[in-house]
Order: structure tokens, then sequence, then C-alpha cells
């Protein structure tokens, strides 16, 4: 039995979350695969390999791209890819190698060290809730509300927008229990979350992440810069995709980390 469910929600049992490393770990595997494959079979040196993942999904990209009237002769490939940890570090870290561009959050910490940033606009925080937890119901929350609770957050120095949050919570708020999530938010954190009964700082892209989990939004001066992330140094074709973006786009979100 994988999964236990009861009134109060839906649960991995121990058999459950061993077979979710193994499918996570052969998917990873899978999905580099069919990318070399691709890689292989491709001989036109025009393809843009666009990265696409649960917390990374590929489609406001699409969409961008989809509407543009003035576009680059090049052809799009999607290459999956699964979010743990060591594969986004990976992904971060190689831009150019396997996958040229992806969309998501950029204001984590050390990001312009190793690739370029084109902001399109932000996300909201919000907080991650298990289904099963008495503030599930609840159609917003304010910091008020999560006195004496667990609240995992990314871990200080990660992000400089969460470190702000960070700095409130403890000023004003301190029956808060803070708790660190590690350099990147993955799969396995919504799991834990859902697992230990805790609530998670998350955002309101990632609403339909976790099916155990209620995203509500919180009562926070802060939000989440997010946008196309590409190399340093792009080759020839992914900097005229990007380019194409950026006229499409009015050449208003253009920056770094």
């Amino acid at each position: 039995m994988l999964f236990v469910r009861t009134n109060r929600g839906l649960s991995l049992t121990e058999a459950g979350q061993s077979f979710y490393r193994d499918a996570a770990r052969l998917s990873e595997q899978l999905g580099a695969a069919i990318a070399r494959a691709r890689q292989l079979s491709l001989t036109r040196r025009d393809v843009v390999r666009i990265g696409n993942s649960l917390l990374n999904p590929c489609k406001p990209l699409l969409d961008l791209w989809n509407a543009l009237e003035d576009k680059p002769d090049c052809t799009l490939c999607i290459v999956p890819f699964v979010d743990t940890v060591e594969t986004l570090d990976k992904v971060y870290h190689s831009l150019g190698a396997e996958i040229d561009v992806l969309i998501g959050a950029c204001d984590i910490a050390g990001y312009s060290d190793f690739l370029q940033i084109y902001n399109l606009g932000t996300y909201s925080l919000c907080i991650g809730v298990p289904r099963r937890h008495p503030l599930a119901d609840r159609a917003r929350l304010s910091p008020e509300d999560l006195r004496g609770e667990r609240l995992i957050l990314l871990q200080e120095g990660g992000s400089g927008t969460l470190d702000s949050v960070r700095r409130e919570l403890r000023r004003a708020y301190p029956e808060i229990i803070l708790v660190d999530s590690p350099r990147y938010y993955d799969y396995d954190l919504f799991n834990r979350c859902e697992q230990e009964g805790a609530l998670l700082l998350t955002l309101d892209a990632w609403r339909d992440v976790h099916p155990a989990l209620n995203t509500v939004p919180i009562d926070l001066d802060y939000s989440i810069p997010y946008g196309i992330l590409y190399p340093l140094h792009p080759a020839e074709h992914v900097k005229q995709f990007h380019e194409a973006i950026e006229r499409g786009e009015g050449g208003a979100g253009k920056g770094g980390a």
C-alpha cells in the first residue's frame, strides 16, 4: 500500500515514500536519457532546449513564444527533469549543456555567477497547508495565525527576499517556529510538510504542485521575482530566442540576480 487515505487527507506510507524516491531517480535518469538522445538525433544547430519540471513549468515561456509575431527560425525541444536538490543544482549551473533556458523563481543568491535572468514578473507568497491541518480551509492567513506553528522556508542566505521575511517573522512573531529547508525547494519538501503536518512558505505558482496541500495566501508584503534563466554565454540561436522574447515583452524585464 502506497497511500493512506482518511477523511483528513492523503499521505504516503513508508512503502510509498520508498517508491517515490526510487521513481524520482528513475524518472531523472529517463529524462536525462531522452535529452541525450534528442541531442544526438537533432542535427540542426538552431534547437533551443527548454527545461520543464513541476516547480519550473515551461508553459508560461511557450505561451510568450507562441504569441510572438516576429520569431527567429529555430526549433523548440522540451527537456523534462525532476525537482531534486541535486538535479536543480546541476541544471542551474550547467545551462547551455543539456538545457538552454528555463523559467522559474529568480531570487536565489549567487545566480549571477553562472547564469543570466530576464525578469517577467513576480510570484506572491503563500502558505502550503496540509489538508488535515486546522488552517487548511482558511481563505487567507496572517502571520498571527502562524503562532506556535512550524513554518518551513528556504535556508538563510538563499534568497534576499525570504531573508527579509525571516527577519520580520523573528522580530514580530517569535512564537512561529522557523525551520530551514534545503538550498532549493524540491518535491520531497512538499511531501515532508504533508507528512509532518508542518506549514510551508511557498508561491502561488506552485498552487497545484502537491494534491494534499492547500495553498493559502498570506498577508506578507513581499513577492518573489520570476523570469527566464539562460546561460551567461548563450549560443547564437539561444541569444536570438531570448532577444525575440525581450522584444515581445518590450524589453522591460532585463535584469540579473
